[in-house]
């Protein structure tokens, strides 16, 4: 019964559900293909996340102090939080929460592919889930 009273509304141009289905279209998107990078800095290593079709970091997306899931095949790969923005306010710097140090541990002794334009090794591609 909701799905036809759905498309009944669709079909009339109800512009609330074209606003709700244009939003879950655009969320679906910008949740696919995440670079999870490591950085080094001066005093301490963290993880990036990019998106190059966005051309956009993760704070894009979440705000300080929250957390995001990386998902490797719908499965949970790592599970990051935000804790700020680097020293030159371009990336958000996140580190994976206690629940996850010790794959962020392997993370660092793994290969790497290093990326010259973001100055960071890449770890993978990946989706998120908030």
């Amino acid at each position: 019964m909701t799905e036809f009273l759905t498309i009944f509304l669709k079909n009339l141009g109800c512009s609330h559900c074209q606003e709700y289905e244009f939003q879950e279209n655009y969320n679906k998107e910008h949740m696919k293909s995440w670079k999870l990078y490591l950085k080094k800095y001066e005093m301490y290593s963290a993880m990036l996340l990019y998106n190059d079709n966005l051309k956009k970091d993760i704070s894009y997306i979440i705000k300080k102090n929250e957390c995001i899931y990386l998902l490797k095949d719908d499965e949970i790969f790592i599970k990051l939080e935000f804790i700020s923005k680097s020293d030159d306010n371009n990336y958000s710097i996140l580190v994976p929460t206690d629940d996850y140090q010790d794959l962020y541990e392997k993370i660092e002794q793994m290969d790497k592919t290093y990326d010259k334009n973001l100055d960071a090794h890449l770890i993978g591609i990946y989706h998120i889930k908030k």
